[in-house]
């Protein structure tokens, strides 16, 4: 709780509690966000999925949240042999929801679908491709379990 509500403070003196300086690729209808979350120059993509975010999380600069995918048929793209773009990205499936009081740090990748708990601390640089349980330090190339937060 007390790292909660350090980081809502810190977002709050420095002011960003909207998207004025993300970018959103999709429809911003599919992009939640809680009371007094910091986004930065985060890039959401929900192409291919929700994105929730919990109260007073807060990114770091140059942040990528990513549901959007392609799919391919042995390594081709599905536009190449007859389908349209839209046909190849899927709608849905790929939901990336996060929870209340993280802190994502810069340069950090967030690949859908994936789940990340509550009060958690993703390293900068880190690349999540999998769920991160809730109060816990994650960092790498994938992200994983680095330490507990106390």
């Amino acid at each position: 709780m007390f790292v909660r509500q350090v980081i809502g403070r810190i977002g709050t003196y420095f002011g960003f509690q909207n998207t004025d300086y993300a970018f959103v690729h999709g429809d911003r209808k599919r992009l939640y966000l809680g009371e007094n979350v910091s986004t930065m120059n985060t890039i959401f993509n929900v192409l291919s999925g929700l994105i929730r975010i919990g109260d007073d999380t807060i990114f770091g600069h140059n942040v990528m949240v990513l549901s959007g995918t392609h799919e391919f048929i042995d390594g081709k793209r599905k536009s190449l042999m007859g389908f349209t773009l839209e046909d190849e990205t899927p709608t849905n499936g790929r939901d990336i929801v996060i929870g209340s009081g993280c802190f994502i740090g810069s340069g950090a990748i967030i690949i859908g679908p994936v789940v990340i708990g509550d009060n958690v601390i993703i390293a900068a640089g880190a690349v999540v491709t999998k769920d991160i349980e809730s109060g816990i330090f994650a960092g790498g190339i994938p992200a994983k379990f680095l330490s507990r937060i106390k």
